[in-house]
């Protein structure tokens, strides 16, 4: 694996912690409901896996954006 593409890999694991915990901490009531009641579980993890490849998505775009800033 190169040094660009650990460097994506990264920043893809950082931010999709990021959001995953900003989603945590925004939604932390709901989230205690969640995990008596699994029917609102369910729908707490399928948004939790939307913001996290929302953000794995955001960051590939991001290093394509820069390696297109290099090569210009």
């Amino acid at each position: 694996m190169s040094e660009k593409q650990k460097d994506i890999l990264t920043r893809a694991v950082r931010t999709f912690w990021q959001a995953m915990l900003a989603y945590l901490l925004a939604d932390a009531t709901v989230l205690q409901e969640a995990l008596c009641d699994w029917s609102r579980g369910r729908h707490v993890l399928l948004t939790l896996f939307i913001g996290a490849v929302a953000a794995g998505l955001s960051a590939v775009y991001n290093a394509a954006l820069a390696r297109g800033r290099e090569a210009a």
